[in-house]
């Protein structure tokens, strides 16, 4: 069979975003510098939040903005000042750029070239897949003759009427573990 592979404006952002996410997913594990991964990650989380949008997820691509790279960006950004200056590794001076880094690296006795084949072979695998399905081009509605409700609407009124106290006993346990942290952070450097 033969499946044409049609180039829209979905596609194209969607590629842009997959992109985005992959480089920067292999900058964190290969920068040699730790707050420069961290941002990298961030840059992930925010390409798969646009990835999220995409696919008319709204509340996960909000979510995974102020959770992920909002917060847990800002906690390991914490945990990374937090540590002595000589765990974390000093930039060289005369750093080459990103790409030139990148090809370094892949052409390397030490990475080899199998990772960028795995990770071609699971590109193109991955856009097949994409081309043959059947992804919703509009967010999902519950009553198609009703007022038109989206899945923000949709978890809010689950989360404060049916889960309403789940959450504000998972709110008490963060506030608990935040001031424990805060309180073990003092007696670390007390001692």
């Amino acid at each position: 069979m033969n499946f044409p592979i049609v180039v829209n404006l979905y596609t194209l952002f969607f590629g842009l975003l997959a992109l985005i996410a992959l480089v920067a997913a292999y900058e964190v594990v290969t920068n040699r510098l730790i707050t420069h991964a961290a941002f990298f990650l961030a840059l992930v989380f925010v390409a798969i939040a646009g990835i999220f949008l995409l696919l008319g997820a709204e509340f996960l691509a909000v979510t995974q903005v102020l959770v992920y790279a909002g917060a847990v960006t800002v906690m390991i950004i914490f945990a990374i000042m937090m540590s002595q200056l000589n765990e974390i590794k000093i930039e060289e001076c005369g750093r080459p750029p990103l790409t030139r880094r990148l090809w370094l690296k892949l052409v390397s006795s030490q990475w080899g070239l199998l990772p960028l084949l795995f990770a071609v072979v699971f590109a193109l695998a991955m856009f097949g897949l994409y081309a043959r399905a059947a992804w919703p081009m509009r967010a999902l509605l519950v009553d198609s003759t009703g007022p038109a409700t989206t899945n923000i609407e949709l978890i809010g009124a689950e989360l404060f009427t049916t889960y309403a106290i789940p959450f504000e006993v998972a709110s008490v346990i963060l506030l608990v573990a935040l001031v424990g942290a805060i309180v073990l952070t003092g007696k670390e450097e007390r001692s």
